[in-house]
């Protein structure tokens, strides 16, 4: 009889293990897209050496961020990420009654592999510009994913 129960309840939880991993996947290709996207129209109009004097001289930041637009690009990553973790968290999360875990699994994971993935492409040729790419996509995947899955448990109670 408990050998039967726990093989029910495993057998139902692969199934819904499978759902979390889509969505997992799907929530990382899209973000980097997005991020992508963003990055490239944030420096489209910057040079190499405009961004090698940022490290090499006292440069007033608030400039650069005018310059090259990088605010407002980051508020556009945050915004899209936004809305797809909270049309995730309300019909992936919530009708399959995923628990702290699956939330977390879904906002650690792909925010940490997205990282990884940023540091690896043209590391050789831009490594503090990616380092830096690195840490603003993990903290704004992030936090943006736990604003929304706050957002929308906190409405749906």
């Amino acid at each position: 009889m408990v050998q039967s129960y726990y093989i029910t309840k495993f057998n139902l939880k692969g199934k819904f293990m499978g759902t979390l991993m889509i969505v997992i996947g799907a929530g990382l290709f899209y973000s980097l897209i997005i991020f992508f996207v963003c990055e490239e129209k944030s420096l489209k109009n910057a040079n190499i050496s405009d961004m090698t004097c940022m490290l090499k001289e006292d440069v007033d930041v608030g400039e650069c961020f005018e310059k090259y637009n990088t605010v407002r690009y980051m508020l556009f990553y945050f915004f899209a990420v936004f809305i797809f973790a909270a049309l995730v968290a309300h019909y992936v999360h919530i009708p399959n009654h995923f628990g702290l875990g699956e939330i977390l699994a879904y906002a650690f994971v792909p925010s940490l592999l997205g990282s990884l993935i940023i540091l690896l492409v043209k590391w050789k040729f831009q490594p503090m510009i990616k380092i830096i790419s690195s840490f603003m996509f993990g903290a704004g995947y992030m936090a943006a994913t736990a604003f929304a899955f706050a957002l929308v448990y906190a409405v749906n109670g």
